[in-house]
């Protein structure tokens, strides 16, 4: 009886060890600043460079999640994209898209996530207004460059793993 006692608390502490050791190794987490990112195509405003710095992204091991203003559907579809319709017109979880309320700046929720999470930031804004009150999120390996050259996406991506 107590060699199962034994065995049941062992198997327990495996289990949550295991649970552990999963929540440890998840990827990195890339907050794109999806209306900034509309821009990266000089001939048009258009999802494509989101959906390239997406694509990019997953490819270097990190966990993206895309933030918009609240009237980037309106440049893209000409109406009001919620953060769900934003995520399936992407290929994201639900999770993983936000448009931020009317009448809010993008800026402060996007420099939050990446502070709580640790993550990192896509976008060619230098968040200068903000740097008083993020300035954990302003450095320049937390701040991602990026654009095309002769039509491919590129990305200044911080040296260290996304892991």
């Amino acid at each position: 009886m107590v060699e199962a006692a034994f065995l049941i608390l062992l198997v327990g502490l495996l289990l949550v060890l295991l649970r552990f050791r999963k929540r440890a190794q998840r990827p990195r987490l890339a907050i794109i600043d999806g209306s900034n990112v509309l821009y990266w195509k000089e001939t048009q405003l258009s999802l494509e460079p989101v959906q390239d710095v997406i694509k990019a992204l997953r490819v270097a091991g990190y966990r993206p999640c895309v933030v918009f203003d609240a009237n980037a559907g309106y440049l893209v579809a000409g109406r009001y994209m919620s953060g769900e319709r934003f995520a399936k017109a992407l290929g994201l979880p639900k999770v993983q898209s936000h448009v931020v309320p009317k009448g809010q700046p993008a800026d402060p929720h996007i420099l939050r996530m990446a502070r709580d999470s640790g993550g990192i930031i896509v976008s060619r804004d230098r968040f200068r207004d903000w740097e008083i009150e993020f300035p954990q999120v302003m450095r320049a390996d937390r701040l991602v460059r990026g654009g095309y050259r002769r039509g491919e996406i590129w990305l200044d991506l911080p040296k260290e793993a996304a892991r």
